[in-house]
């Protein structure tokens, strides 16, 4: 297991306030305020496996029963993909397979078994059916609301820095959505369905999958995050945006994911100076535990493994506080240097 070494002693020196530097950095072109687009901390998690032990998108197949568990409904799927035939063998070339994807294969799965029940998949159903029996890891919750709560400290109000929480998921948006108050989550990210009546005369429902999120789409959300395409609609993800516009600067991010899907998230934010966490179940055994984490370790995808323990004591607690500490310690430093360099420059 990967851990930081003496994150402690890390978390009392960031919350020492920044008072003596010896060597002064170029100055950067632009002063940072409480309301630049540049002083905002994103916490983006994955979901399932994540904040919640339970894989959510399976507790939606097992709700209309059409298999018998939902790991024959998952086996089902990864025979459309091409991974086994019915004699347990694979039936696609080597190439075919790579290209393949879960997310158009179990939606359209579960499309076909909602519309067969008149069922639609959408905020209300999950709401009623489906969330009594989604729990998130204990204190979770609390957890997300302590660290958000961060921005009012004085430091971080003085700093103008603002702590967010986004969730990634490949799993439903309108599931997520209804397990977090409403206040909580700055935005969601994942998989849709319209819901449409195919014929108005009967009224019968057609669920029509409208974006699958995958292992690829994770990182294009990441990029609509730090452009901020998610609240202003008339900027697009490829559109560039001067690093001085953004919403969120990548060294501001931490992303925080559970295993080999959040590969590919995990290095975008890292490549870019930001932070990579991978948690796991405490509650799986060591050799699960070293299977689903050995490579992710041994390859260095992320800055911390740990487990997936929410209690505000926890070492996943203390490391996001100290990197959080850490943003506010470093916009103290440009806006102290930039100051002095106005202070001079008037002087003059």
């Amino acid at each position: 297991m990967q851990l930081i070494p003496s994150i402690q002693a890390l978390l009392s020196f960031l919350k020492t306030p920044l008072q003596v530097i010896t060597r002064q950095p170029q100055i950067l072109k632009r002063k940072i305020k409480g309301d630049s687009l540049g002083t905002k901390i994103a916490l983006i998690w994955d979901f399932d496996g994540t904040l919640t032990p339970l894989d959510s998108t399976t507790k939606v197949f097992e709700f209309f029963k059409e298999f018998n568990t939902g790991v024959d409904a998952w086996n089902y799927i990864h025979s459309l993909r091409g991974d086994t035939g019915k004699d347990g063998q694979g039936t696609q070339e080597d190439w075919q397979h790579v290209l393949a994807s879960d997310a158009p294969i179990w939606m359209y799965t579960l499309a076909r078994m909602a519309d067969r029940q008149n069922s639609p998949l959408n905020s209300e159903f999950f709401r009623e059916f489906i969330i009594p029996d989604i729990a998130l890891y204990a204190g979770a919750i609390e957890f997300l609301q302590n660290i958000k709560s961060l921005s009012l400290q004085p430091r971080f109000a003085k700093a103008g820095v603002e702590v967010h929480h986004f969730i990634v998921s490949a799993g439903l948006k309108e599931l997520v959505e209804q397990c977090f108050p409403s206040s909580l989550i700055t935005s969601v990210f994942g998989s849709r369905y319209a819901v449409t009546v195919e014929d108005e005369a009967v009224g019968d429902i057609m669920n029509v999958p409208v974006f699958c999120m995958d292992e690829t789409m994770k990182t294009r959300s990441i990029f609509e995050i730090s452009k901020g395409v998610f609240w202003n609609k008339s900027r697009k993800v490829n559109s560039r945006v001067d690093d001085k516009d953004l919403w969120v600067r990548f060294p501001n991010m931490i992303y925080v994911g559970d295993g080999d899907t959040d590969v590919p998230a995990l290095s975008v934010v890292r490549d870019r100076g930001g932070i990579g966490i991978a948690v796991y179940d405490p509650a799986i055994s060591a050799s699960k535990k070293k299977k689903k984490l050995g490579a992710m370790s041994l390859n260095r995808r992320a800055d911390l493994i740990c487990p997936a323990d929410f209690s505000l004591d926890g070492i996943l607690y203390k490391y996001i506080e100290a990197r959080c500490l850490q943003v506010v310690q470093r916009v103290e430093a440009e806006t102290m240097f930039l100051d002095s360099a106005e202070q001079k420059s008037e002087a003059a």
